[in-house]
């Protein structure tokens, strides 16, 4: 059965003005699929139609829009971010306390209330597992790991030893976190020798870490996470590496050991960071670029990506140019 909300604690909620007779409302959808219990929001002219055609029972906008709309509304500032945090209310499912009898616990990890763990997780000794935290199916937790408050642990993540997790996180299927890191040291027969990676991960309060990521554990010292940061799937966090509050990195970003991300930043999708380099607060990285030396200056945005479905022939063109360019600076 859906969760009722009445549209007047809605807009309380959202710190929104509250246009209009208040309903019921039990879902929420786009505009064009949207029905007479649905809040939707509109918050691009692209979807004006859109608007005028819903059958959405009430809409968030914002109050520049509010005469397009005929029925009930919320006026809010910015009314993206406002649906963002009203459909927590429609996803957030707590599960009961409960532990799956195919589950493996060991009797030296502490377990706080209100948990759940799904059928064939495996939790090793030493652990702390806290308050309201739910772990599914197929997860593997190694010894002394600890786990905040109202964590969720999706199916098939692996988390290795000695690694710190921060409340309110969310960890996506498939994850690894504290995998050891990339480190190899050459011989004098030119043969490579693994570098122990005695260090671990430690992850601050409301991460996301998506699906498939790699989070490498630190050679001596730690990789961190720090608190707010979302990170998309398929994102290669190398060993040592740092990254700042609130910095959201979009997926098959790679991030090579010992780089050091700043608070704020951006990273757009199939960036390239060198290891052992320093990014500054509020840096906008666009996708499919490549960044190889220090950012020093907060607040600037770098792209440098070549024009995409360019033609081989025009790419070595365009190679060769450039080569004589250089040659002439020289």
């Amino acid at each position: 059965m859906h969760q009722i909300f009445k549209s007047n604690l809605i807009a309380k909620f959202l710190d929104g003005k509250h246009v209009g007779e208040i309903i019921n409302v039990n879902n929420f959808t786009s505009l064009l699929l949207a029905k007479q219990n649905s809040i939707s929001f509109y918050n691009d002219s692209k979807f004006r139609e859109d608007l005028l055609k819903t059958k959405a029972g009430i809409v968030i906008l914002k109050d520049c829009d509010l005469s397009l709309r005929k029925g009930p509304s919320i006026v809010v500032d910015d009314p993206y971010l406002a649906f963002a945090k009203i459909s927590n209310f429609f996803l957030r499912k707590e599960k009961k306390e409960f532990i799956h009898p195919n589950s493996i616990i060991s009797k030296e990890t502490i377990l706080g209330k209100d948990i759940y763990i799904g059928p064939f997780t495996v939790i090793g000794k030493n652990c702390t597992i806290s308050d309201k935290s739910e772990i599914e199916a197929n997860v593997t937790i190694e010894d002394n790991v600890v786990i905040g408050k109202n964590v969720k642990i999706h199916p098939g993540v692996t988390i290795h030893c000695g690694v710190i997790i921060g409340d309110n996180s969310e960890i996506f299927s498939g994850a690894k976190i504290g995998t050891d890191g990339f480190g190899y040291a050459k011989d004098h027969d030119k043969k490579w020798i693994k570098i122990p990676q005695t260090g671990s991960v430690k992850v601050g309060d409301n991460v996301d870490i998506g699906a498939n990521t790699t989070i490498d554990r630190g050679a001596i010292d730690d990789t961190v996470i720090h608190s707010g940061v979302k990170i998309d799937n398929q994102v290669q966090i190398g060993h040592n590496c740092v990254i700042g509050e609130n910095t959201i990195i979009a997926g098959c970003t790679g991030i090579a050991g010992s780089a050091k991300i700043g608070k704020n930043c951006m990273i757009g999708g199939a960036s390239m960071i060198k290891g052992h380099i320093e990014i500054a607060d509020d840096t906008v990285i666009s996708g499919g670029s490549s960044i190889g030396k220090n950012v020093n200056e907060p607040g600037k945005r770098f792209t440098n990506i070549f024009p995409y479905n360019i033609e081989h022939k025009d790419w070595l063109r365009i190679a060769i140019n450039l080569k004589k360019i250089g040659k002439k600076n020289d």
